[in-house]
């Protein structure tokens, strides 16, 4: 399954001007939203949860849509299309199947104000042969495949309310997605999955063996930086190591945030790919490790969470090297997690301010941020960053382009070239900067 078309009316702060009709690629690859603070990522990645997994669904993760229309509208819709993989997703029933691609629709209507206690409720679109379809395919609950997660920013190794716990051990989407919508939600299944693993392997079960070894050598291919790799699962849970290192290693319970949520993350998706399909199709890499081959939709918010700048440029290519055929969507604030993104798979959403929609970005401003710096991305409109140096540098570097212009002129006197020199030997910049004061020099001079 793929995702083809988003549309979003009225649904939170997409309401109006700011309502969302977007064309994705319909394919495996990187697909990133962007934008500022209160812009509404989140609502935009939960609103697709919510119209992949249906109403039932829906109502399993959300306990109250009270909020969900937007302010002044009385009804809002979230809309999903989605194209089928024949080879992966069933359909329930006999008949056909249905061809082309498969509209999902919820529709939440605000309540009567003059009814008490009442909240709005998702609702499916009333087209019979829309609502048949969907109920035949991804919104069933006896077909195969149709594979979709989401997570949140907080991806836990341990804790959890019960809340969250009681919708981690539901079945179906609806526990693929609790972190998406419930911030203490944690990924601990994923840990007791392999330590299940391996004791089935001690116990010389069928197909137990080969497939935690494949978990292990996807796990340790590069995933993690400076040299660590999950090597070994025992019955005290999963343990790191490091290249050239002697002894046991450590527990990755005890590793730093960066660490515990990126394995978390990957450990889990493997975990629900396997659940979903019931196997773990692999193919070899070049130059070595595995790649997942299970196609599916896999949404991430604030993908770029606990992670160095080093990593932020580097996870965008692990996942999509090692889940070719998954189709991500992720948020994030960084300039490097966008320069993964694929071509046409680039969105902007708009500030919480401005009239408009989100629009995937042009072809000039997205080879700026794939193929530009990361200050090139972060000084882009995409996201209207001024400039990348510190209030204090800033000021320094207007006084001087000012001492520049005098000492270019020959007008300066002994002082003024003494403190441009000594500026001049502060104030490191890069190509594209000096090319902006050179500039604003000649500006002024003209």
């Amino acid at each position: 399954m793929y995702v083809t078309k988003v549309r979003l009316t009225d649904i939170k702060g997409f309401g109006g001007s700011r309502a969302v009709d977007l064309v994705l690629p319909g394919q495996g690859g990187w697909t990133v939203v962007a934008g500022r603070n209160s812009s509404g990522k989140s609502t935009f990645l939960q609103a697709i949860a919510l119209a992949l997994g249906g109403p039932s669904v829906a109502r399993g993760l959300v306990a109250d849509f009270s909020d969900w229309v937007s302010a002044g509208a009385g009804a809002g819709s979230a809309e999903v299309h989605v194209v089928h993989d024949p080879a992966a997703d069933s359909f329930a029933g006999s008949g056909r199947r249905p061809g082309g691609a498969l509209p999902l629709r919820m529709d939440w209507t605000r309540p009567d104000p003059s009814t008490p206690g009442h909240v709005a409720e998702p609702r499916t679109v009333l087209s019979t042969s829309d609502n048949e379809r969907s109920f035949r395919g991804p919104w069933a609950e006896t077909t195969r495949g149709w594979f979709c997660a989401g997570y949140g920013p907080f991806r836990r190794l341990v804790g959890g309310s019960g809340e969250a716990y009681r919708v981690m051990l539901a079945q179906g989407p609806a526990s693929r997605m609790a972190t998406l919508f419930h911030e203490d939600a944690s990924l601990a299944e994923g840990v007791s999955w392999l330590i299940d693993l391996r004791l089935r392997q001690l116990e010389k079960q069928p197909g137990a063996g080969d497939l935690l070894k494949a978990v292990l050598r996807l796990l340790g291919d590069g995933l993690l930086p400076d040299g660590f790799q999950i090597k070994k699962v025992t019955s005290d849970g999963v343990w790191v190591t490091r290249r050239g290192q002697a002894g046991p290693g450590y527990p990755l319970r005890e590793m730093s945030d960066g660490y515990r949520t990126v394995a978390a993350l990957v450990l889990d998706i493997v975990r629900q790919i396997h659940a979903v399909y019931g196997a773990l199709d692999t193919e070899p890499r070049d130059g070595g490790g595995l790649a997942v081959t299970a196609p599916g939709v896999v949404l991430i918010d604030e993908v770029d969470a606990h992670l160095h700048v080093t990593w932020q440029r580097k996870i965008g290519t692990w996942l999509r090297e090692h889940f070719p055929h998954i189709q991500f969507i992720v948020s994030s604030h960084s300039p490097y997690i966008c320069q993964a993104a694929d071509e046409g798979s680039l969105i902007r959403l708009p500030g919480p301010n401005e009239d408009g929609p989100a629009e995937v970005v042009d072809q000039d401003l997205y080879r700026r941020i794939v193929y530009g710096s990361g200050d090139d991305a972060a000084l882009s409109e995409l996201f209207g960053m001024e400039t990348p140096y510190s209030d204090r540098a800033e000021e320094k570097r207007k006084q001087l382009v000012v001492l520049e212009r005098l000492v270019y002129a020959g007008t300066a006197d002994k002082e003024e070239i003494r403190e441009y020199e000594r500026l001049s030997e502060l104030l490191t910049s890069s190509l594209e900067t000096r090319v902006s004061e050179v500039t604003a020099r000649l500006a002024g001079d003209q």
